[in-house]
């Protein structure tokens, strides 16, 4: 439905909210929610979904939490952490390209200081939040409410221009004036007014050994012929058109083989924005927030403006042929080459992993015939097509924090339905609430981040933390994946929390406190879709945990059977608690082996 009304990019958000009449299915209003820390290449991760949701005249909020610290290796806090002003900008200069509203909402993160609130108070939207969805759900007139979330994050992007180090950005009365440019609605006002008016520095450098010796000239070029893109040191700059002439020349003198026709493109009379995507790492899977880069860069500089991304990182072998005989079906099947295409009208390859492309692309060698955007509209059936790992979490969290909720505190739950942004625990006396913020998201090799964390009181002498890794298939279980869930929990109470609460009051105050090991037990376990006996006793062997969580849906996706497998003695616990609780009425049983 999304793609049909002209949102061609496929990241979903987090949450759409749909009217249901006369068995058709319209969204109101579309948001995601982020409580990662809001800065460096994490800010813009998600722009594609805010783009994609914006063609498709769809509203969108990006919920962004504001004043989260940075941890150092011994989990201390260094400074707040802020996003380069240029990202919330082109959310309002993207709007304002639009009959949609497509706009950042930002709200306090639990671990913010003081002097960070004080700071930032002002723009703080929650209350607005609140409102634009009471006014999407009742159909009521969101001019105003809106215009309040634009104004904030607006003078949210002068502030971060007043609070940053002076030469990197635009100034506060910069902003202003490249927000009246874009609001005056002419061709290119944005790119035109910077390119009169500011004169920011840039320059690229590439830290990555696989760089091609033109690519590094050509950034050394661009760097001399190019200003920032509002911004110094992101990876986008802006090319005048008295300069397009010498970049081509430099261009074909470092690519010979590439083709006239994009030569002739790059000659073109108006500014050239160009987008720097390394895009993959060093084993060829993608860089995650580079899937958002081009639709930001897109998104500042506007509908109008010519767009090169150059892409420089070493992209599978494969990804070229592709590139070269389909890129429709390079795009289908990657989503970081989709967000590219979409938003780009050239791509320049200089990739040290690329031996068959002559290096140029025009939008012609990818867009096919023209898209028909319609306002065509379905109605969603409760019932899954697919049962996979979601539907894992769902059971694990239904049957544990809300079946088992009076003996049972979940302290961090696998999206969807939960995030990633801490883990919480409870104090011995369950009278305090400690989070962990700022959690290490890549684990070690004897560590692993769970997927579930559950505080379990009441069941043996001391209270359990049980930390759970879901999967969709026992195959896909890790090896001695029980003793490393229990190593990351062990290494994180080793660290004091990062802030804390009365479990009555709702307000966070910063922490340092932390909880003693031995007053807990530490417990694993493995989820997933029960397949056949000797699956589980290959996983059973191979995990090491506490127990196994096995899950088999009726055909008709009506009923779940829970399987467990305790293999130790804290497990045997966890599974009779389990066997324990009033779960019929939920269409679910309990089964427990030995």
């Amino acid at each position: 439905m999304i793609r049909a009304r002209g949102g061609i990019i496929r990241e979903a958000p987090d949450v759409i909210v749909s009217e249901v009449t006369l068995g058709r299915e319209d969204p109101l209003i579309a948001m995601e929610y982020s409580g990662a820390l809001a800065a460096g290449n994490q800010a813009w991760q998600r722009s594609g979904r805010a783009y994609s949701f914006g063609l498709a005249r769809i509203p969108y909020l990006y919920v962004a939490e504001l004043g989260g610290y940075e941890l150092d290796a011994e989990r201390a806090r260094r400074a707040p952490r802020l996003p380069n002003p240029a990202v919330p900008f082109s959310y309002v200069s993207y709007s304002s390209s639009l009959d949609t509203p497509v706009l950042p909402v930002f709200v306090p993160n639990p671990g913010i200081d003081q002097d960070t609130r004080a700071m930032f108070g002002t723009v703080i939207g929650e209350d607005e939040l609140v409102r634009v969805l009471r006014i999407a759900i009742l159909n009521e007139d969101s001019q105003e409410a809106l215009e309040a979330l634009q104004a904030k994050a607006l003078k949210f992007v002068q502030q971060l221009a007043s609070s940053g180090r002076r030469g990197r950005t635009l100034t506060s009365g910069q902003w202003e004036k490249g927000y009246q440019a874009v609001r005056s609605g002419g061709k290119n006002a944005l790119l035109s007014y910077l390119l009169k008016e500011t004169s920011l520095r840039w320059s690229k450098t590439a830290y990555i050994q696989s760089l091609t010796a033109s690519a590094s000239e050509l950034m050394r070029i661009a760097g001399e012929l190019s200003i920032g893109l509002t911004s110094s040191n992101l990876p986008m700059c802006l090319i005048s058109p008295e300069n397009r002439g010498i970049l081509t020349q430099e261009i074909a003198r470092l690519h010979k083989e590439i083709s006239s026709e994009f030569l002739e493109w790059l000659r073109n009379q108006g500014p050239l924005v160009i987008c720097w995507v390394m895009g993959f790492k060093p084993r060829g899977e993608d860089a995650r927030p580079d899937r958002g880069l081009p639709p930001f860069a897109r998104m500042l500089a506007g509908p109008d403006a010519d767009m090169l991304t150059v892409v420089y990182g070493p992209a599978p072998v494969a990804h070229w042929s592709l590139l070269l005989e389909n890129p429709q079906d390079l795009a289908s099947q990657n989503g970081l080459w989709e967000a590219i295409q979409v938003t780009s009208d050239a791509i320049l390859v200089d990739s040290a992993t690329d031996s068959v492309t002559t290096h140029g692309f025009l939008r012609a060698h990818w867009e096919g015939s023209g898209r028909s955007v319609s306002a065509e509209s379905i109605l969603v059936t409760p019932r899954p097509e697919r049962i996979g790992e979601h539907d894992v979490d769902t059971v694990i969290h239904t049957v544990f924090a809300r079946l088992g909720a009076t003996q049972v505190f979940e302290g961090l739950c696998n999206p969807p339905g939960g995030d990633w942004s801490g883990i919480s625990l409870l104090t011995l006396d369950k009278r305090k609430e400690l989070r962990w913020l700022s959690l290490p998201r890549v684990s070690g090799s004897d560590a692993k981040r769970p997927d579930h964390v559950l505080q379990l009181f009441d069941i043996g002498r001391v209270p359990i933390i049980l930390a759970i890794e879901s999967k969709e298939t026992t195959n896909s279980l890790e090896t001695r994946i029980g003793p490393r869930l229990k190593s990351y929990m062990s290494r994180l109470l080793d660290s004091p929390a990062s802030i804390e609460r009365d479990r009555v009051a709702a307000s966070w105050t910063h922490s340092d406190k932390k909880l003693e090991t031995r007053d807990f037990q530490l417990a694993s376990a493995g989820a997933f879709l029960l397949g056949d006996a000797s699956g589980v006793l290959r996983a059973r062997r191979r995990a090491e945990a506490d127990l196994q969580i096995g899950l088999r849906f009726s055909p008709d996706q009506s009923l779940c059977e829970i399987h467990i497998f305790p293999d130790t003695v804290i497990g045997e616990a966890v599974a009779k608690f389990v066997n324990a609780l009033p779960l019929n009425h939920m269409n679910l049983s309990v089964h427990v082996h030995q």
